[in-house]
């Protein structure tokens, strides 16, 4: 990964925790999961007027041609029907963003990928495809859709021809206003765009002259012109020297290219994105009976502090309130949290108490284990203590089965687990076994084995643990 891809996500994952990272997609992400970019889309609309698309360099004029020829623009309506109500499969990418605590995303599609992945991803997802929706927010959107060219379904709203963005500013007030916004308060990633469009290119121009060149940092993601696409150099070196004075002059409007060499490497910066977000909270996993071989207050503790150093280093927390240190761990965040509300917030905590009778028709087994998968996959990282009960028939001290299961699913979903060997019992199994397989789950940071090795130490002070815990926890978040 490059230095400036590296910067790219260091700074747009301080959007996401701050919750003012925004996306603006382009027909290039909708190609991605099988549907066709707008040349496509005309070229058999170019075929009708006796003209080839791939000759032509003027899209909308193209589409216009179309409406000129035929007295009416229904055949364009009916091929945005036939190419986007045919069901496409949710790329990769489409998923990765829709996990991602983004609540703003602006499209140019026609498609509904977006809003799709999204309602997967159980998100309550408002869509936006005419100005006059903007009046009408949905009751407790957790994301909103801005469909500024329109929606499949209703493509007599499409934005499509000269016609259409001639009168844009006019009809869509509402959306440049919204848009203009949105530039204003939030960091946008712009992925699968060619920054051909004269209505975004329109509203830049009138934040940049609102703010006077103090507008935020914003970022796209550009492929970098491949040598193999070009029948010689000459052409190569023209399409290299026009992509850097797009890039220059995108740098007018405060965005800053992040290039790739090859698509795939989207999806990549994007898992990474993701892993590192997720890696801002920690999973605690612990149950405990007994807390040999330490004392019980020393024991509670302990998790007290652990977890209030934790909060302190801006780190959430989640929990499912685990036999004998659930309390110590929200004690401890609630701690932190209430000694400085300007720093820290009560949504560092995020508690799921497990059930305990059942009262529908689903056997509490199966339900446990999709909420152990649901609370796991807001963690990027796993903390394990203890893992001992009594058993209900003999009285007699047990390891926890539910500690291993936790342990199966958080490295299942690709956390990377902190067993705290010393303090025994299903945890110090635990710690054995990541130990033994060190590389398969540190394989990105070998130099923390030493670390890793010191948390099965019986003898050194529980202190001692809790800084090695918080130096694992900071160094896989690369700071």
């Amino acid at each position: 990964m490059t230095a400036q891809q590296q910067n790219f996500i260091n700074d747009y994952l301080k959007h996401l925790i701050n919750g003012d990272a925004a996306i603006f997609a382009g027909a290039g992400l909708s190609v991605g999961a099988g549907y066709v970019d707008w040349r496509g889309l005309l070229r058999d609309i170019a075929k009708e007027i006796d003209l080839e698309v791939d000759r032509e360099t003027d899209l909308i004029s193209l589409a216009q041609f179309h409406v000129n020829e035929r007295g009416g623009r229904g055949g364009l309506n009916q091929k945005i029907i036939e190419e986007f109500k045919e069901k496409a499969e949710l790329s990769e990418n489409h998923n990765i963003l829709a996990r991602l605590p983004i609540r703003t995303f602006w499209t140019t599609n026609y498609d509904s990928l977006i809003e799709d992945s999204l309602t997967a991803a159980t998100k309550r997802v408002d869509i936006k495809f005419l100005p006059s929706h903007l009046a009408d927010p949905l009751y407790k959107r957790e994301a909103v859709v801005y469909k500024m060219h329109g929606d499949a379904n209703h493509p007599q709203h499409a934005t499509l021809t000269k016609d259409d963005y001639e009168q844009y500013h006019k009809k869509n007030e509402g959306f440049i206003t919204t848009l203009s916004s949105d530039l204003v308060s939030k960091t946008f990633l712009f992925i699968g765009f060619s920054f051909t469009d004269p209505n975004l290119d329109y509203i830049l121009s009138r934040v940049k002259l609102f703010l006077d060149n103090n507008s935020r940092p914003h970022y796209c993601i550009i492929k970098k012109i491949d040598r193999k696409a070009y029948k010689n150099d000459a052409d190569f070196d023209y399409a290299t020297r026009r992509q850097f004075l797009m890039i220059s002059d995108l740098r007018r409007f405060q965005i800053q290219a992040v290039l790739v060499d090859e698509y795939a490497e989207i999806t990549a910066l994007l898992t990474e994105i993701e892993s590192r977000y997720r890696r801002n909270t920690i999973f605690i996993s612990g149950s405990a009976a007994i807390y040999e071989p330490y004392s019980e207050p020393d024991a509670l503790e302990f998790v007290h502090l652990l977890t209030k150093e934790i909060i302190k280093q801006k780190y959430s927390v989640v929990n499912g309130f685990g036999l004998g240190i659930g309390s110590a761990v929200i004690n401890g965040a609630l701690e932190a949290i209430y000694s400085s509300p300007i720093k820290y917030s009560e949504e560092q905590l995020i508690l799921r108490p497990f059930p305990q009778t059942k009262t529908g028709t689903k056997e509490l087994p199966e339900l446990w284990n999709e909420y152990r998968q649901r609370m796991i996959s807001f963690a990027g990282a796993a903390i394990f203590l203890f893992g001992n009960k009594k058993n209900s028939g003999t009285g007699e001290i047990e390891t926890a089965g539910g500690i291993r299961k936790e342990f199966d699913i958080a490295v299942s979903q690709g956390l990377i687990p902190i067993p705290i060997g010393a303090t025994g019992y299903e945890t110090e199994k635990l710690w054995q076994e990541v130990n033994n397989n060190f590389k398969s789950y540190y394989g990105s940071f070998p130099d923390l084995k030493k670390a890793f090795e010191s948390l099965n130490d019986s003898q050194a002070p529980l202190k001692d643990h809790i800084k090695t815990v918080l130096e694992i926890i900071k160094i896989i978040n690369g700071k």
